[in-house]
């Protein structure tokens, strides 16, 4: 039904290093004679382990996805050693959010399916309250057996003999 790419964590702050590490260095070779010379060293010796850091970071934040069909919540995700676990709707008996403060103001937060088993975590996605209504709505759903619009519906009548009174027999025997 949907899919879900849950919110990037420790991606921002690696990117900003990145970037201004090669940015001071660039700076720098601009003003200085001899950062200018070394200038292709401190790349690589401050810029690239630190780019490395940003792109493991991008690819386990982008290798992570939650997807909702009428049957099951997926959540999937993993760089080296894929995981994948699956929740069938019918186990899932709520879901709840957790939000701190800033994450309301973000629209952030974790989402946590309760289950006979205990809380499974679906993780920090962005409006979690819209993927709560969306689970609830197909846990729901599962168990709504709604007739047909075309469906008609008649009254029968029933046999007369069922409303026949038959006296109980112990109640004849107690008063013989």
């Amino acid at each position: 039904m949907i899919s879900v790419t849950p919110v990037s964590r420790g991606v921002l702050r690696p990117t900003l290093l990145t970037i201004t590490t090669f940015a001071l260095i660039i700076e720098a070779g601009a003003r200085y004679g001899f950062v200018h010379r070394a200038e292709d060293w401190l790349v690589v010796i401050f810029v690239l382990p630190l780019a490395v850091v940003t792109l493991t970071r991008v690819w386990r934040w982008r290798s992570h996805k939650v997807h909702v069909t009428n049957d099951r919540v997926i959540v999937e995700g993993g760089v080296l050693r894929h995981q994948r676990s699956s929740v069938e709707m019918r186990d899932v008996l709520s879901s709840r959010v957790d939000q701190r403060l800033h994450e309301r103001f973000t629209r952030r937060g974790f989402v946590y399916l309760d289950t006979v088993v205990g809380p499974i975590p679906v993780g920090l996605v962005r409006h979690p309250g819209a993927l709560c209504r969306v689970i609830d709505a197909e846990r729901l759903g599962a168990y709504r057996d709604d007739a047909p619009l075309d469906d008609v519906f008649t009254y029968e009548d029933p046999e007369p003999q069922d409303f026949d009174e038959q006296p109980d027999v112990w109640q004849r025997r107690r008063y013989e």
